[in-house]
């Protein structure tokens, strides 16, 4: 039997990806960071990313450029050619693409905002349109970020260094939130099942 091929395995995962999650990256600094979070996102089947980009990493606007760079491939194990990538010129464009879409924000910080803050235990995941947001490796997300959230993710942290870095936070976020709304799907599907199994009696 033969080895099928990327293309084939592809559109096999292809119905496990969340389209309606979407992870947002907000000027990262270093290139192996976003790199790291897009091979993490694919793994995981995230819909797609964003990536407001003012400059610094000189991302190319098209994402078909960004696939088919060598330094990109290598750094994101390939993960960018399979997911999609699209980059934001600023914060605000970005906010406004996802509120047409009518998507729900939430933001990740180490560092109580004065908003709803709760452990990434704690929070609600399973909003249909959902945008989970990381920030700058070094100033965190902006204020205006910190506007359009509705709550702000916490990873619980046990250790003296009370830092993650943004490649792992994303990591440990995504995969937890990816769970859930799978989980959640799961006992959607499973309670529409039964409903139709269960079938009234006649009078």
């Amino acid at each position: 039997m033969s080895k099928p091929s990327l293309r084939e395995k592809a559109n096999r995962v292809s119905i496990f990806r969340s389209r309606t999650l979407v992870c947002v990256v907000e000027n990262p600094n270093l290139i192996n960071n976003l790199m790291g979070i897009i091979r993490t996102a694919e793994a995981l089947g995230v819909g797609k990313i964003y990536v407001i980009d003012n400059g610094k990493l000189k991302l190319p606007n098209d994402w078909q450029k960004m696939r088919d760079n060598p330094k990109f491939l290598k750094l994101s194990a390939s993960g960018i050619k399979w997911l999609y990538v699209k980059k934001f010129s600023s914060t605000s464009e970005c906010l406004q693409h996802l509120a047409k879409k009518k998507f729900t924000n939430i933001g990740t910080s180490p560092h109580q905002l004065g908003k709803k803050n709760v452990a990434l235990s704690e929070g609600k995941y399973t909003q249909h349109h959902l945008a989970v947001w990381f920030g700058n490796e070094t100033r965190g997300l902006s204020q205006e970020v910190l506007d359009a959230c509705d709550f702000f993710i916490q990873i619980p942290m046990y250790g003296i260094i009370e830092s993650i870095n943004l490649s792992s936070s994303a990591s440990i976020v995504l995969n937890y939130i990816v769970e859930k709304r799978h989980d959640f799907s799961i006992r959607k599907l499973s309670k529409k099942s039964q409903d139709k199994l269960i079938k009234p009696v006649p009078k």
